[in-house]
């Protein structure tokens, strides 16, 4: 509808016909008003006693708060619309469109709702924004917030908080608003309207305080690694942030034993690094401290090479700090800042290497000093001290030559932190899991099983999470299996196998999608597949409870049971192909060996097996009966001299200046200084390398018999045993070494051949007969000093 705008009637009269004509004619006051009474009676007549209505509210206008009488402008002509009105029905058809009746709708609210709202509004808004503010505050408060909160309590913080806030302010406006009121009535009322604005207040500051409290709370962490210079390091805080998302949020990894740990309480959004732009880091740094979103701040600085400063601070207090020494923790890695020379690669890898264990005892820190003052670290294990922590994480996540580097770690772990389960079920596992005595195994079995029954115990008591330690429980009834599995086939051990067998069971129904494990899906069904076939191969195939016809199991006992058992047997997966090759061993032995090798294949792609199964008393009977499984692992004599230990270094220059089989290094034939020259060697290196040549030399020369036949093909490894054994020459060999059965041989307080032997079944667990070794060093011994042997080789070796 368009209004016009004549003076003193604009927006009363509805444009467009005789209406509007006459309503432009009128000029007084006085005359448009009784002008617009009119044409109000008029729309009631032309049966429109709604628009007649209409009209007179838009004449009569809001009624002041503050007038004494309403007015009553075109009264008669409001009455008669109303009769009209009632007369017309409440079926009559709406006079005004939709858009029209919502433009009045919406006038009608700003004009007697939203416009007297105003100053309320923006009094309940300031006071809103001041318990906000005051909220930030109290998050200042030393050792705030006292104590840990769960995540549920903390959602109920903010949007309790929140809400008792906007109600404390509320009440207090209304207080405030009614004592103003009533300012001239009794002194009881202004007193009621006090107590209200009071409790408006206690309830809004209770709403600060929860706030404080949330803000306080949150676990969100800013790291700032600096480097040697005091700037801003982002490739270091980078790892150190890796480092503790893998500690910290990673899920729970190894299959037996526990690498790492099993907090999954840093989320993606937990870990936040300072920028190196200044800019940016100023903006950073204003921010966090007006809004509170990061309560954790840790600075983590080099103090010279082997050092490592931390310190956490929360909410703008110190919570804790840390002088990480190499020395003191008894690490080994080079230091972080060595110069490494030109070229060197394993230099700079050590480097890295320490590097890398200084940023993880560094992350071990802040994790551990975390877990103090918030929930969700159950997976820590009872693990409470940072140091145990880090040398429990450097220990089971790095590559060692050696099992006693590991143990070392984690024997010092333990007696840094004995509550540390973590570090003692790993310990036990480098101690004992490659044992292959009978007791000791079994000894270690009854430990597994006695640890597993008291986790299981523990939890169903409710004095440990499910959450918390179900993965590390699983992982001890995992290795338990095992153990179990590697113990001979003899009645004192039907009851552990009788357990290994429950439990095994116990794991087929727990483990399956749908049971809510505490372990990630993969490393759930890698657990489930092994499960089965430990199930499989613990079950006697005559129990009458595991028999099926045609089967050899009840697949009834389990349900799916066949389906994993299946899967598991055809898996290429390398743990599962692993332990399905041992499965097929355990039930044929050497019938099946095409099918082991070629599981054994899938299992060997990932080296950590391969190098375990050297080691596995399980395949020990394979390892010596199987010269394919032995060639699979690598374990096959060597036949080129070039590869001997003390030759590998130099081959490639050797070979450049000329010498193209060893034994032509010769201090005669060659022109060993300029060669020395070449290789920049120092003369008694030179000299050690020719008379090693010269004991290939003679070694070629040897003339083979039917004594001495046996040990053609090993012909390479014993020089290299003999190397190993400190024999650079011939003559260094006594007859006693090599006689056969003598007195003196007897009495001599050294066995040389035992030793060469033991030495090559350590490298390639096979070696050739005493006998023949013996017959071959006598051989060696009549070799002349010049290598030129007595009659021609009949076995040409064809290859240095």
């Amino acid at each position: 509808m368009v209004i016009c705008s004549a003076p003193g009637t604009a927006g009363f009269f509805p444009a467009g016909g005789a209406e509007a004509a006459e309503a432009r004619a009128v000029a007084a006051p006085r005359q448009a008003l009784q002008a617009a009474c009119a044409l109000a009676q008029k729309l009631t007549e032309g049966k429109r006693p709604a628009e007649a209505l209409a009209l007179i509210d838009r004449i009569r206008g809001p009624v002041p708060p503050q007038a004494q009488a309403p007015n009553r402008a075109c009264e008669q002509e409001r009455l008669n619309a109303i009769i009209a009105a009632q007369q017309a029905g409440p079926g009559a058809p709406a006079p005004t469109t939709p858009a029209q009746q919502a433009a009045n709708d919406w006038d009608r609210f700003v004009k007697n709702w939203a416009t007297p709202m105003v100053p309320v509004g923006l009094a309940i808004l300031g006071l809103v924004i001041f318990f906000l503010v005051l909220g930030r505050l109290l998050v200042f408060v030393p050792k705030m917030p006292f104590f840990k909160i769960g995540s549920g309590w903390r959602a109920g913080l903010l949007f309790g908080g929140l809400g008792l806030i906007l109600l404390g302010s509320c009440g207090i406006v209304s207080g405030l608003g009614g004592a103003s009121a009533g300012a001239g009535g009794a002194s009881l009322v202004r007193a009621l309207w006090g107590i209200v604005v009071f409790e408006g207040g206690f309830i809004a500051l209770a709403g600060a305080v929860a706030l404080a409290f949330y803000l306080s709370s949150r676990l969100r962490v800013a790291l700032d690694v600096r480097g040697a210079d005091g700037k801003t390091n982002e490739a270091d805080s980078m790892h150190i942030v890796a480092l503790l998302h893998e500690l910290g949020a990673a899920p729970p990894r190894g299959i037996e034993m526990p690498v790492g740990t099993d907090v999954k309480a840093l989320d993606d959004t937990a870990l936040a690094v300072a920028f190196s732009n200044k800019l940016l880091a100023a903006a950073q740094k204003i921010l966090t401290s007006m809004f509170g979103v990061t309560p954790w701040k840790v600075a983590v600085s080099p103090v010279g090479e082997n050092l490592l400063a931390v310190a956490v601070t929360r909410n703008g207090w110190t919570v804790g700090a840390a002088g990480i020494d190499r020395k003191a923790l008894g690490l080994s890695g080079e230091p972080a800042g060595a110069a490494s020379p030109a070229g060197k690669g394993p230099t700079t890898k050590a480097a890295t290497d320490a590097r890398t264990e200084l940023h993880k005892m560094a992350a071990a820190f802040i994790l551990a000093t975390l877990a103090r003052k918030h929930h969700g670290f159950e997976g820590l294990c009872g693990a409470t001290d940072w140091r145990s922590l880090g040398l429990h994480s450097i220990a089971t996540t790095g590559q060692w030559a050696d099992a006693g580097t590991a143990e070392a770690l984690l024997g010092k772990a333990v007696d840094l932190d004995q509550g540390s389960m973590l570090a003692d079920i790993a310990l036990h596992f480098y101690r004992l899991r490659r044992e292959e005595e009978q007791k000791a195994l079994a000894g270690y079995a009854e430990w597994l099983g006695a640890k597993a029954a008291g986790i299981r115990l523990d939890i169903d008591a409710g004095v440990k999470s499910w959450a918390g330690y179900g993965a590390l429980l699983y992982r001890v009834e995992m290795t338990f299996l095992s153990v179990v599995l590697n113990l001979p086939m003899l009645a004192e051990f039907d009851e552990l196998r009788a357990k290994g067998r429950a439990v095994a069971r116990r794991l087929l129904i727990e483990l399956p999608p749908g049971h809510d494990a505490p372990v990630p899906g993969p490393l759930a069904h890698s657990m489930l597949l092994n499960a089965a076939l430990a199930y499989h191969d613990l079950s006697a195939p005559g129990d009458a409870q595991f028999r099926e016809s045609g089967l050899g199991y009840n697949s009834a006992m389990v349900p799916h049971f066949v389906e994993w058992y299946e899967e598991a047997l055809g898996s290429v997966a390398p743990g599962t192909a692993y332990a399905a090759a041992c499965s097929i061993f355990r039930e044929s032995g050497l019938s099946q060996e095409e099918k082991i090798i070629e599981r054994l294949g899938y299992a060997f792609t990932d080296p950590e097996i391969k190098d375990w199964a050297r080691s596995d008393p399980e395949l020990k009977g394979l390892l010596s009966s199987s010269i394919k499984f032995r060639e699979l692992l690598g374990l096959k004599p060597r036949d080129d001299y070039w590869k001997l230990d003390p030759f590998v270094p130099y081959e490639k220059q050797l070979r450049a200046a000329g010498v193209e089989r060893l034994g032509d290094l010769t201090a005669d034939e060659t022109g060993p200084h300029d060669i020395r020259v070449d290789l920049q060697l120092s003369p008694f290196v030179f000299a050690r390398l020719v008379r090693l040549a010269s004991l290939v030399r003679r070694a070629e020369a040897v003339v083979y018999s039917a004594e001495n036949s046996g040990v053609y093909r090993f012909r390479v490894e014993v020089v290299g045993a003999l190397i190993e054994a400190g024999i650079e020459r011939p003559e260094e060999i006594p007859a006693v070494w090599s006689e056969e059965g003598t007195a003196e041989a007897a009495k001599h307080p050294r066995d040389l051949v035992a030793e060469l032997i033991t030495s090559m079944r350590q490298r390639i667990m096979e070696a050739p007969e005493a006998a023949a070794l013996k017959a071959w060093l006598r051989a060696l011994t009549d070799v002349p000093a010049d290598g030129s042997p007595a009659e021609p080789e009949p076995n040409p070796t064809g290859r240095l």
